[in-house]
């Protein structure tokens, strides 16, 4: 019973990937007042648990870190990232929550293996994929505007234009959510995964539990704590337009959907700030908010190290 109530942690952690990355999906469109936000989550949460079941258990086996997972280091490990993520979410700013995640699993392995049995390389590699995914992210955003703009400036029916917006929100809504799904789940209840709570680490049928029971959690969470953040991404980083937030919507969604069929785990959040950066740059430099542009950019270089410490805490309270 002790090692399934450790399983409360990624539950938890999966509370706060609905909480706070719910804004990457649907932040904009609520932002633009192009669908309301009830509408919103009801959707993320539909299509997130899909996302989960169908491409989410392909991650888990790849989800490996220094040492053995015992049932307190994943509750430990999890448990960090998410009061990292509870902490960011309260200060409506959007936040990585793989890098927390995998701040905590550092945070364990140092405990199990010290500092050099860590597997610091292999956060070296996921450090770069970090480093990648907000760039792709920007680009593709910034030459999505500028290819596509033409296509709608020749609609001129404003209805017509506004239902095309309105569905086209739906659909890129609903392929966010179901990206975030699959690709972020793993880092809720792989730990517990790779602790044998779901059964032979090695059988297929584990992850798969353990990528619905994630999904489920992350429903939770944009059900019941998502308005916050979605105001932060839907107006404050730059001023968007329909047209742009459903650029910006798409890009983040493509982008994170390439990693995960290359079962590497990002930031749905690093995702669709650079998405909304590309296309305040698209604009003009002058469109983009620097300031809370920084702070975003600040909080995910802190989340890492504040999560990684907290687990590591943890670990010794638990475990010594």
């Amino acid at each position: 019973m002790l090692s399934y109530a450790s399983l409360l942690g990624g539950i938890f952690l999966a509370w706060c990937i609905g909480a706070n990355n719910s804004a990457n999906i649907f932040g904009t469109a609520v932002g633009t007042r192009s669908i309301r936000f009830g509408t919103a989550v009801i959707l993320i949460a539909i299509f997130a648990v899909i996302g989960a079941m169908a491409e989410g258990p392909s991650l888990y086996d790849a989800y490996s870190f220094s040492g053995d997972v015992t049932p307190r280091l994943a509750f430990a490990a999890t448990a960090a990232a998410a009061a990292t993520m509870l902490v960011v979410t309260y200060f409506s700013l959007p936040a990585s929550a793989s890098q927390a995640a995998v701040g905590g699993m550092m945070g364990i392995a140092v405990w199990s293996c010290g500092v050099a049995g860590a597997e610091w390389a292999k956060l070296g590699g996921w450090a770069f994929c970090w480093a990648v995914t907000p760039v792709s992210s920007a680009v593709l955003a910034y030459a999505g505007v500028r290819g596509l703009k033409p296509l709608i400036s020749g609609v001129t029916d404003m209805g017509m234009l506004s239902r095309i917006y309105k569905i086209g929100f739906v659909i890129s809504g609903c392929y966010g959510a179901y990206t975030l799904g699959a690709n972020n789940v793993v880092v809720t209840t792989g730990p517990h995964f790779k602790a044998g709570l779901f059964g032979d680490p090695s059988g297929p049928d584990g992850a798969f539990v353990a990528a619905v029971i994630g999904g489920a959690g992350v429903a939770l969470g944009a059900l019941t704590y998502s308005r916050r953040v979605m105001r932060t991404i839907g107006g404050r980083i730059t001023a968007l337009d329909p047209f742009s937030a459903l650029v910006a919507v798409l890009s983040h969604s493509a982008i994170l959907h390439v990693f995960t069929l290359l079962q590497i785990p990002v930031s749905s959040a690093q995702a669709i700030v650079g998405a909304v950066a590309g296309v305040g740059l698209s604009k003009g430099s002058r469109a983009l908010n620097s300031r809370l542009l920084a702070a975003v950019l600040s909080g995910w270089l802190l989340v890492t190290a504040a999560s990684g410490v907290l687990a590591l805490l943890l670990a010794w309270l638990l475990c010594r």
